[in-house]
């Protein structure tokens, strides 16, 4: 796991930092390095072993609880539980839950910055599993994920991926315009 999050975040590093999103045209830059690393971590993002039991949200209950006792540490060691859980399921809600959840850990410990990490790993495995899925609805909130973390060219290839799972389903893809537009608000 540890090789899969330093992979996670030297890609979302390198390509946050290079180029913007150019629509959603051909897959240039960014975005086209963005796809081609999501390519490869596909083989390495655990599928999970069980049907969904919720495990991962008793845990996220804990770190709640000791978020609002000031007890980071322990939020910290629930949260690892709650991550742990999570890859064993099969879905891509419990990865943005636990996401968002560190990035909480980060509010309350005052390391925001520091809490980008972890957050980003789950976000990625998020989408891998949505795409794996074809939800549109997990690549969608994998977008607003990465666009609160302020990672706008990953947040545009999430979108980009939701539209193509959307291709055929006229709704489906009225609820990516519909985040593209919660994305870009006009100015």
């Amino acid at each position: 796991m540890a090789a899969l999050l330093g992979a996670c975040t030297i890609a979302v590093e390198v390509l946050t930092h290079r180029g913007s999103p150019t629509g959603p045209g051909p897959l240039r830059g960014a975005r086209a390095a963005l796809h081609g690393e999501l390519e490869r971590l596909e083989s390495a993002v655990p599928a999970g072993r069980t049907p969904d039991d919720g495990l991962w949200q008793r845990h996220l209950d804990v770190v709640d609880r000791e978020l609002e006792r000031g007890h980071i540490d322990a939020a910290v060691r629930a949260w690892h539980d709650a991550y742990g859980a999570a890859l064993a399921s099969r879905g891509w809600e419990s990865m943005i839950a636990v996401g968002d959840a560190f990035r909480a850990i980060g509010r309350a410990s005052g390391s925001v910055h520091g809490a980008r990490m972890n957050a980003r790993e789950a976000y990625l495995s998020a989408l891998i599993r949505a795409r794996r899925e074809g939800s549109v609805d997990g690549a969608i909130r994998s977008a607003e994920a990465f666009r609160e973390l302020g990672d706008r060219v990953v947040s545009e290839q999430c979108l980009h991926i939701a539209a193509q799972l959307a291709a055929g389903d006229e709704r489906a893809q009225q609820r990516v315009r519909e985040a593209r537009e919660r994305g870009n608000p006009p100015s």
